[in-house]
Protein backbone atom coordinates (compact mmCIF):
# COMPACT_ATOMS: atom_id res chain seq x y z
CA UNK A 1 0.00 0.00 0.00
CA UNK A 2 1.40 3.41 -0.94
CA UNK A 3 2.01 6.33 1.92
CA UNK A 4 2.01 9.63 1.07
CA UNK A 5 2.85 12.37 3.93
CA UNK A 6 3.17 15.81 3.82
CA UNK A 7 2.52 19.31 5.45
CA UNK A 8 -1.56 18.23 4.60
CA UNK A 9 -0.89 14.69 5.40
CA UNK A 10 0.88 14.73 8.77
CA UNK A 11 2.42 11.55 10.11
CA UNK A 12 0.98 9.62 7.56
CA UNK A 13 4.83 7.57 7.86
CA UNK A 14 3.76 7.56 11.80
CA UNK A 15 0.83 6.31 10.99
CA UNK A 16 1.69 3.34 8.78
CA UNK A 17 4.23 2.14 10.88
CA UNK A 18 1.40 2.20 13.83
CA UNK A 19 -0.47 -0.13 11.87
CA UNK A 20 2.53 -2.71 10.53
CA UNK A 21 2.72 -3.06 14.56
CA UNK A 22 -0.87 -3.39 15.58
CA UNK A 23 -0.91 -7.35 15.03
CA UNK A 24 1.64 -8.20 17.55
CA UNK A 25 5.67 -8.01 17.64
CA UNK A 26 8.58 -10.53 17.68
CA UNK A 27 11.00 -8.28 16.55
CA UNK A 28 11.72 -5.05 14.90
CA UNK A 29 14.78 -4.02 12.27
CA UNK A 30 15.31 -0.53 11.48
CA UNK A 31 17.69 0.71 8.63
CA UNK A 32 17.27 4.61 8.59
CA UNK A 33 20.54 6.68 7.23
CA UNK A 34 20.12 9.20 10.01
CA UNK A 35 18.79 8.75 13.22
CA UNK A 36 17.56 12.05 15.52
CA UNK A 37 16.68 11.03 18.90
CA UNK A 38 12.95 12.33 19.04
CA UNK A 39 12.19 10.47 15.85
CA UNK A 40 13.60 7.58 17.62
CA UNK A 41 11.25 8.57 21.31
CA UNK A 42 8.53 8.34 18.59
CA UNK A 43 9.28 4.95 17.37
CA UNK A 44 10.15 3.47 20.65
CA UNK A 45 6.74 4.26 22.04
CA UNK A 46 4.79 2.74 18.92
CA UNK A 47 6.78 -0.42 19.83
CA UNK A 48 5.87 -0.88 23.61
CA UNK A 49 2.57 -0.44 22.24
CA UNK A 50 2.66 -2.91 20.12
CA UNK A 51 4.59 -5.27 22.15
CA UNK A 52 3.49 -8.35 25.03
CA UNK A 53 2.10 -6.51 27.68
CA UNK A 54 3.87 -3.62 26.87
CA UNK A 55 7.13 -4.78 27.50
CA UNK A 56 9.49 -3.70 24.89
CA UNK A 57 12.22 -5.47 26.13
CA UNK A 58 10.33 -8.96 25.21
CA UNK A 59 11.23 -7.87 21.64
CA UNK A 60 14.52 -7.56 19.76
CA UNK A 61 15.46 -4.73 18.22
CA UNK A 62 17.51 -4.08 15.63
CA UNK A 63 18.60 -0.35 14.78
CA UNK A 64 21.29 0.74 11.63
CA UNK A 65 22.12 3.90 11.01
CA UNK A 66 25.18 5.76 9.27
CA UNK A 67 27.65 8.17 10.81
CA UNK A 68 27.71 10.16 7.29
CA UNK A 69 28.12 14.21 7.38
CA UNK A 70 27.82 13.80 11.29
CA UNK A 71 23.49 14.06 10.62
CA UNK A 72 22.78 11.02 13.46
CA UNK A 73 22.38 12.29 17.14
CA UNK A 74 24.58 10.68 19.34
CA UNK A 75 21.80 10.85 21.89
CA UNK A 76 19.80 8.80 20.04
CA UNK A 77 22.55 6.53 19.52
CA UNK A 78 23.22 6.09 23.44
CA UNK A 79 19.77 5.63 23.55
CA UNK A 80 19.41 2.49 21.61
CA UNK A 81 22.98 1.63 22.32
CA UNK A 82 21.56 1.68 26.13
CA UNK A 83 18.32 -0.33 25.78
CA UNK A 84 17.85 -4.11 26.53
CA UNK A 85 17.45 -5.96 23.83
CA UNK A 86 18.64 -4.01 21.39
CA UNK A 87 21.39 -3.98 19.21
CA UNK A 88 22.87 -0.94 17.14
CA UNK A 89 24.78 -0.90 13.63
CA UNK A 90 26.58 1.74 12.08
CA UNK A 91 27.87 2.62 8.86
CA UNK A 92 30.29 5.07 8.11
CA UNK A 93 33.03 4.57 10.10
CA UNK A 94 36.00 4.95 8.16
CA UNK A 95 35.24 8.67 7.59
CA UNK A 96 36.24 8.63 11.82
CA UNK A 97 40.14 7.88 10.40
CA UNK A 98 39.74 11.15 8.12
CA UNK A 99 39.38 14.84 8.41
CA UNK A 100 35.37 14.93 7.61
CA UNK A 101 32.73 13.20 8.39
CA UNK A 102 31.84 13.11 4.51
CA UNK A 103 31.65 9.58 3.16
CA UNK A 104 33.28 8.54 -0.33
CA UNK A 105 29.77 6.68 -0.97
CA UNK A 106 26.70 7.61 1.40
CA UNK A 107 24.60 5.43 3.46
CA UNK A 108 20.82 6.05 2.33
CA UNK A 109 18.35 2.89 2.81
CA UNK A 110 15.12 3.96 4.91
CA UNK A 111 13.87 0.26 5.72
CA UNK A 112 11.39 -0.77 8.67
CA UNK A 113 10.80 -4.52 9.28
CA UNK A 114 8.22 -5.69 11.77
CA UNK A 115 8.51 -9.79 12.64
CA UNK A 116 4.66 -11.11 13.56
CA UNK A 117 4.34 -13.93 16.49
CA UNK A 118 2.73 -15.80 13.72
CA UNK A 119 5.52 -15.78 11.28
CA UNK A 120 4.45 -13.32 9.28
CA UNK A 121 6.66 -10.25 8.22
CA UNK A 122 5.93 -6.57 8.12
CA UNK A 123 7.86 -4.15 6.43
CA UNK A 124 7.70 -0.26 5.21
CA UNK A 125 10.18 1.08 2.38
CA UNK A 126 10.07 4.90 2.33
CA UNK A 127 12.28 7.87 2.21
CA UNK A 128 11.71 8.78 5.26
CA UNK A 129 14.48 8.82 8.00
CA UNK A 130 13.56 8.34 11.56
CA UNK A 131 13.87 11.82 12.47
CA UNK A 132 10.46 14.06 13.58
CA UNK A 133 10.44 15.86 10.77
CA UNK A 134 10.44 12.56 8.91
CA UNK A 135 7.85 10.97 10.75
CA UNK A 136 5.63 14.28 10.99
CA UNK A 137 5.72 17.12 8.06
CA UNK A 138 7.90 16.02 5.57
CA UNK A 139 6.82 15.08 2.12
CA UNK A 140 7.74 11.47 2.39
CA UNK A 141 6.83 8.36 0.70
CA UNK A 142 6.42 4.37 1.55
CA UNK A 143 5.41 1.35 0.55
CA UNK A 144 3.77 -1.26 2.93
CA UNK A 145 4.00 -4.87 2.54
CA UNK A 146 2.91 -7.89 4.67
CA UNK A 147 4.24 -11.61 3.63
CA UNK A 148 3.68 -14.96 4.96
CA UNK A 149 7.00 -15.97 3.58
CA UNK A 150 9.83 -13.64 5.87
CA UNK A 151 12.77 -14.78 3.15
CA UNK A 152 12.68 -12.45 0.68
CA UNK A 153 12.58 -9.16 3.28
CA UNK A 154 15.45 -11.25 5.56
CA UNK A 155 17.84 -11.27 1.88
CA UNK A 156 16.85 -8.07 1.69
CA UNK A 157 17.53 -6.85 5.00
CA UNK A 158 20.86 -8.42 5.11
CA UNK A 159 21.72 -6.86 1.76
CA UNK A 160 21.09 -3.42 3.26
CA UNK A 161 23.15 -3.44 5.97
CA UNK A 162 26.47 -5.70 5.00
CA UNK A 163 28.73 -2.93 5.32
CA UNK A 164 27.98 -1.99 8.59
CA UNK A 165 29.59 -3.04 12.01
CA UNK A 166 28.17 -3.09 15.62
CA UNK A 167 28.48 0.18 17.17
CA UNK A 168 30.57 0.47 20.28
CA UNK A 169 31.52 2.63 22.90
CA UNK A 170 34.57 3.34 21.17
CA UNK A 171 33.15 4.32 18.17
CA UNK A 172 30.78 6.60 19.88
CA UNK A 173 32.81 8.54 21.71
CA UNK A 174 34.60 8.69 18.74
CA UNK A 175 32.35 9.56 16.85
CA UNK A 176 30.97 12.50 19.46
CA UNK A 177 34.12 13.35 19.12
CA UNK A 178 34.66 14.20 15.72
CA UNK A 179 30.68 15.85 15.78
CA UNK A 180 32.30 17.95 18.34
CA UNK A 181 34.92 19.56 16.26
CA UNK A 182 33.03 19.85 13.11
CA UNK A 183 30.40 23.08 12.48
CA UNK A 184 27.34 22.71 13.32
CA UNK A 185 25.87 19.84 11.07
CA UNK A 186 21.87 19.68 12.31
CA UNK A 187 19.50 18.87 9.67
CA UNK A 188 16.40 20.43 9.13
CA UNK A 189 15.29 16.55 9.62
CA UNK A 190 16.36 16.80 13.08
CA UNK A 191 15.08 20.12 13.93
CA UNK A 192 11.25 20.90 15.94
CA UNK A 193 8.18 21.44 13.87
CA UNK A 194 7.51 24.67 14.15
CA UNK A 195 4.71 26.59 15.65
CA UNK A 196 1.94 26.91 13.31
CA UNK A 197 1.17 30.48 12.44
CA UNK A 198 -2.49 30.58 13.57
CA UNK A 199 -4.25 33.24 11.20
CA UNK A 200 -5.44 36.16 13.06
CA UNK A 201 -8.95 35.37 11.97
CA UNK A 202 -11.72 34.47 14.25
CA UNK A 203 -12.14 30.42 14.45
CA UNK A 204 -15.43 29.29 14.12
CA UNK A 205 -17.33 26.84 16.87
CA UNK A 206 -17.28 23.41 15.19
CA UNK A 207 -20.80 22.81 16.14
CA UNK A 208 -21.53 25.39 13.19
CA UNK A 209 -19.34 24.75 10.56
CA UNK A 210 -21.05 23.54 7.56
CA UNK A 211 -19.06 20.64 7.15
CA UNK A 212 -19.15 16.86 7.36
CA UNK A 213 -16.98 14.92 9.65
CA UNK A 214 -17.95 11.59 8.59
CA UNK A 215 -15.67 12.70 5.06
CA UNK A 216 -12.92 12.76 7.38
CA UNK A 217 -10.77 10.54 8.46
CA UNK A 218 -9.15 11.88 11.54
CA UNK A 219 -10.25 14.59 14.18
CA UNK A 220 -7.83 15.67 17.31
CA UNK A 221 -9.52 17.75 20.18
CA UNK A 222 -7.20 19.62 22.56
CA UNK A 223 -7.84 18.47 25.83
CA UNK A 224 -6.85 20.19 29.31
CA UNK A 225 -7.61 19.28 32.97
CA UNK A 226 -10.11 15.92 31.76
CA UNK A 227 -13.96 15.77 33.47
CA UNK A 228 -14.89 12.66 35.99
CA UNK A 229 -13.38 11.19 39.18
CA UNK A 230 -10.79 9.15 37.14
CA UNK A 231 -10.05 12.29 34.51
CA UNK A 232 -10.58 10.43 31.48
CA UNK A 233 -13.90 11.97 30.57
CA UNK A 234 -13.19 14.44 27.08
CA UNK A 235 -15.18 17.16 27.02
CA UNK A 236 -16.10 17.24 22.99
CA UNK A 237 -17.74 19.93 20.77
CA UNK A 238 -21.28 19.98 19.95
CA UNK A 239 -21.22 17.89 16.31
CA UNK A 240 -18.63 15.42 17.27
CA UNK A 241 -21.15 12.27 16.60
CA UNK A 242 -21.33 12.84 13.55
CA UNK A 243 -17.62 11.88 12.72
CA UNK A 244 -18.26 8.49 15.23
CA UNK A 245 -20.46 8.42 12.39
CA UNK A 246 -24.47 8.73 14.44
CA UNK A 247 -26.68 11.66 12.31
CA UNK A 248 -28.34 13.54 14.59
CA UNK A 249 -28.62 14.03 18.85
CA UNK A 250 -31.19 15.42 20.55
CA UNK A 251 -29.99 18.31 21.96
CA UNK A 252 -32.80 18.96 24.26
CA UNK A 253 -32.74 16.16 26.46
CA UNK A 254 -31.46 18.03 29.92
CA UNK A 255 -29.91 14.81 31.65
CA UNK A 256 -27.08 12.53 30.24
CA UNK A 257 -27.99 10.17 26.78
CA UNK A 258 -25.86 7.35 25.47
CA UNK A 259 -25.35 8.55 21.39
CA UNK A 260 -22.97 5.58 21.03
CA UNK A 261 -20.55 3.35 21.84
CA UNK A 262 -16.84 3.09 19.92
CA UNK A 263 -14.33 0.81 19.59
CA UNK A 264 -10.87 2.38 20.68
CA UNK A 265 -7.58 0.74 19.63
CA UNK A 266 -3.75 1.77 20.41
CA UNK A 267 -0.74 -0.60 19.40
CA UNK A 268 -2.52 -3.92 20.47
CA UNK A 269 -4.63 -2.58 22.52
CA UNK A 270 -8.43 -2.94 22.32
CA UNK A 271 -10.95 -1.31 24.37
CA UNK A 272 -14.83 -1.88 23.34
CA UNK A 273 -17.84 0.47 24.42
CA UNK A 274 -16.02 3.69 25.22
CA UNK A 275 -19.49 5.34 25.65
CA UNK A 276 -19.91 8.60 23.96
CA UNK A 277 -22.47 10.53 25.39
CA UNK A 278 -24.29 13.70 25.65
CA UNK A 279 -24.01 15.62 28.48
CA UNK A 280 -27.68 17.81 29.10
CA UNK A 281 -26.01 20.03 32.11
CA UNK A 282 -23.18 21.59 30.70
CA UNK A 283 -24.79 21.14 26.54
CA UNK A 284 -21.80 19.26 25.63
CA UNK A 285 -20.52 15.13 24.18
CA UNK A 286 -18.37 13.62 26.12
CA UNK A 287 -16.40 10.20 25.40
CA UNK A 288 -15.06 7.98 28.35
CA UNK A 289 -11.27 7.18 27.29
CA UNK A 290 -9.32 3.99 28.94
CA UNK A 291 -7.17 4.78 31.96
CA UNK A 292 -4.00 4.27 32.60
CA UNK A 293 -4.58 1.71 34.60
CA UNK A 294 -6.83 -0.09 31.56
CA UNK A 295 -3.56 0.31 29.41
CA UNK A 296 -4.62 4.31 28.27
CA UNK A 297 -2.93 7.24 28.55
CA UNK A 298 -2.57 10.93 30.57
CA UNK A 299 -4.89 13.25 28.78
CA UNK A 300 -4.19 16.53 30.60
CA UNK A 301 -2.46 18.94 28.43
CA UNK A 302 -2.46 16.91 24.92
CA UNK A 303 -3.90 16.28 21.45
CA UNK A 304 -5.78 13.53 21.51
CA UNK A 305 -6.76 12.19 17.87
CA UNK A 306 -8.70 9.62 16.42
CA UNK A 307 -7.85 8.09 13.44
CA UNK A 308 -11.01 6.13 11.61
CA UNK A 309 -9.52 2.70 11.22
CA UNK A 310 -13.22 0.53 9.96
CA UNK A 311 -16.73 1.06 10.73
CA UNK A 312 -17.06 1.99 14.07
CA UNK A 313 -13.61 1.32 15.33
CA UNK A 314 -10.64 4.04 15.64
CA UNK A 315 -7.02 4.16 16.91
CA UNK A 316 -6.30 6.70 19.88
CA UNK A 317 -2.99 8.47 19.61
CA UNK A 318 -2.39 11.44 22.18
CA UNK A 319 0.25 13.62 21.79
CA UNK A 320 1.77 16.70 24.35
CA UNK A 321 0.32 19.67 23.26
CA UNK A 322 4.00 21.05 22.33
CA UNK A 323 5.24 17.92 20.56
CA UNK A 324 6.19 17.66 16.94
CA UNK A 325 3.23 15.53 16.24
CA UNK A 326 0.66 17.96 17.45
CA UNK A 327 1.92 20.92 15.99
CA UNK A 328 2.26 18.94 12.23
CA UNK A 329 -1.82 18.55 13.02
CA UNK A 330 -2.42 21.81 13.96
CA UNK A 331 -0.75 23.21 10.81
CA UNK A 332 -2.51 20.70 8.28
CA UNK A 333 -5.82 21.25 9.73
CA UNK A 334 -5.25 25.39 9.35
CA UNK A 335 -4.19 24.84 5.72
CA UNK A 336 -7.09 22.92 5.16
CA UNK A 337 -9.25 25.40 6.96
CA UNK A 338 -10.33 23.02 9.17
CA UNK A 339 -9.40 24.32 12.27
CA UNK A 340 -12.24 25.33 14.49
CA UNK A 341 -13.06 26.48 18.51
CA UNK A 342 -14.16 23.35 20.23
CA UNK A 343 -17.51 25.88 21.77
CA UNK A 344 -19.49 28.43 22.30
CA UNK A 345 -18.29 30.43 24.70
CA UNK A 346 -15.40 32.22 24.95
CA UNK A 347 -12.85 28.76 24.58
CA UNK A 348 -9.12 29.01 24.09
CA UNK A 349 -9.80 24.93 23.11
CA UNK A 350 -8.81 23.69 19.42
CA UNK A 351 -10.54 21.41 17.36
CA UNK A 352 -9.34 20.18 13.96
CA UNK A 353 -9.92 17.78 11.27
CA UNK A 354 -7.67 16.27 8.65
CA UNK A 355 -8.34 14.30 5.46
Amino acid sequence: MFVVQNQLRPAAIQNALHDLMRDGLSRVRICSAYLSHMGSRMLLDAIKRGAPNGDHTRVLKTVVTSLDFGLTEPRALQMWHGLPATEVFVAGTSALQGRTLRPVAAFHPKFYVFDRPDGKVASLVTSANLTNRGLTTNSEVGWTAVAADAGPTDRAWQAAIELAVPLTEDILRQYEARRESAPDRASDDMRPVPQPHLTPRPLAPFGDASIDPSRHRQLWVQSLEMSGGSATQLELPRGTHRFFGIATVNYEVAHVNRIAEPTLVAGNRTWEHCQLRWHGNNRMERINLPSVARGGFDYAHSLILFRRLDADIYELRVHPWDSDTARACMEASQRRNLLFRLGQTNTSRLVGLIE
